[in-house]
């Protein structure tokens, strides 16, 4: 039983992590005392929240006897106890070693604290009185509870817990933070996250360390009060991973991504219907004023990880790649899908924009791959490569999703739309590509937006992927 119960509790935190206290907690709400823990903690790199019930609903998983069965005792133990109806919070702080957090807290809502303390208990763990509240633990995991708040730390080499978990409860327990962490906190997607940049960069090790003391202060000052914020939802049909920037004046001046409302790249890249495509507009000008002043050492170190060509047109240009290239780039896959399951390379279109100094540069990526592609095109302006003459004239035919490529500083896309993939034989977890229409990425200074559109558009997507690793996990223990 102590292991279902953990197993219910794994269910809260997995969850959490992909993607990842003085008085009675019963005093505020349990948004204020998240509020409050996050208001002015400069070890918190990220927080958010999770809407567990409404995750677990959208799955389908009552339709399922079995798993329903399986689940039933855990889920009726933890909604007992807690209230997953309501958001279920979390704070990971920094720094991130070895991949790892330093400590990761999950904020949840108790319905009843004799509840929680009877099936804790009931589960093998040893509940102790910490005072004005009560807390077990076992492991790298602790949790303290009331009758108002649960609090889960998940950190490792913890001597003291009742000590440890004071300390959280009492930064619960002042004043709320305001802008844009209380903003964050508010939002109501499946999954809600908000990065601190600044907190990330005071946590970390990192080059930067090397600037000099006056960079330091500046970057630290630009970085304050910047936060990006990413909210992941569940449609019928889809699933949306869509972020926004919320950064400081000084930090927005220094950003180096561009826009081109007219895509004037898709002109470069031939034509017909691409299956995959890339792009990128960047101010390479703004890009190299950045690095300049904040990782002076980047482009050397690049040009002698790639060398050869690119270090000799490095060398030429002094280290500016605003001489080389003037940040237009992009690339397409076209032609028949089933060239890959045959074990041919499929047809590639790329685009480089030159400036300045580059057409040599340009000419002697020509000279590279002339035997490679049976189009190659040199201007002053630009370098033009197509793997097949078939595809080197004009008139992209851009997929269903990819209406705005080319227009963003970032622009991804797969279409998938009348691929048959039951002929590349996937298996296991890379199933889960069957389900999909097509992949649309796009990213500029304000944010972005990651759309997985599923060829099923009734069906929650997360209810489709449910059932299609149910299907494959039946499939793999009837072999």
């Amino acid at each position: 039983m102590k292991k279902l119960f953990n197993f219910s509790l794994i269910i809260v935190t997995a969850t959490l992590l992909m993607t990842a206290c003085g008085g009675s907690g019963k005093s505020r709400s349990l948004i204020e005392s998240v509020s409050s823990f996050l208001n002015g903690n400069e070890t918190i790199i990220g927080f958010g929240s999770a809407r567990m019930n409404d995750i677990l609903e959208k799955t389908g998983y009552q339709q399922e006897a079995k798993i329903k069965a399986f689940l039933n005792e855990p889920l009726g133990q933890l909604k007992g106890s807690v209230n997953l109806d309501a958001p279920v919070y979390f704070a990971i702080e920094g720094p991130i070693v070895d991949g790892n957090p330093t400590a990761t807290y999950l904020f949840i809502e108790v319905k009843s604290a004799d509840s929680l303390k009877a099936n804790l208990t009931k589960n093998g763990f040893e509940v102790k009185k910490g005072g004005d509240f009560e807390y077990a633990g076992e492991g790298d995991m602790n949790i303290a509870f009331d009758e108002g708040i649960a609090i889960v730390l998940i950190k490792p080499n913890v001597s003291d817990a009742k000590t440890a978990l004071t300390e959280v409860r009492k930064k619960t327990q002042g004043d709320v933070s305001t802008g844009y962490i209380a903003d964050i906190l508010s939002k109501k997607e499946d999954i809600v996250y908000g990065a601190s940049l600044a907190n990330l960069y005071g946590t970390s090790n990192t080059d930067l360390e090397d600037l000099s003391a006056d960079k330091q202060k500046e970057l630290r000052a630009m970085l304050q009060n910047s936060y990006i914020e990413s909210g992941l939802k569940f449609e019928n049909g889809a699933i949306v991973l869509e972020t926004k920037n919320h950064f400081s004046e000084a930090l927005k001046s220094k950003l180096f991504l561009n826009k081109d409302s007219g895509a004037k790249i898709l002109s470069n890249l031939g034509n017909g219907k691409p299956r995959v495509g890339i792009s990128l507009n960047i101010d390479t000008k703004k890009l190299q004023e950045f690095l300049d002043e904040y990782a002076p050492n980047a482009l050397q170190d690049l040009s002698d990880d790639i060398g050869g060509p690119f270090a000799m047109a490095m060398m030429v240009a002094n280290n500016d790649i605003s001489k080389l290239i003037d940040g237009r780039i992009g690339a397409l896959v076209l032609g028949d899908a089933a060239q890959v399951v045959e074990g041919m390379t499929p047809d590639f279109n790329f685009y480089v924009g030159l400036s300045g100094q580059g057409k040599n540069f340009g000419q002697t990526i020509k000279d590279a791959i002339s035997s490679d592609f049976q189009v190659v095109n040199l201007t002053d302006s630009g370098i033009a490569g197509f793997s097949s003459s078939a595809y080197a004239g004009k008139g992209i035919t851009l997929p269903e999703g990819a209406e705005n490529f080319g227009k963003d500083a970032f622009n991804m896309f797969i279409d998938l739309s009348d691929v048959n993939l039951d002929e590349f034989q996937l298996e296991g977890g890379a199933k889960m590509v069957e389900l999909v229409k097509y992949i649309s990425v796009y990213y500029n200074n304000e944010g972005g937006k990651l759309i997985i559109k599923a060829k099923d558009g009734k069906e929650n997507a997360l209810k489709q992927l449910f059932n299609k690793a149910l299907k494959a996990f039946e499939d793999e223990i009837a072999i």
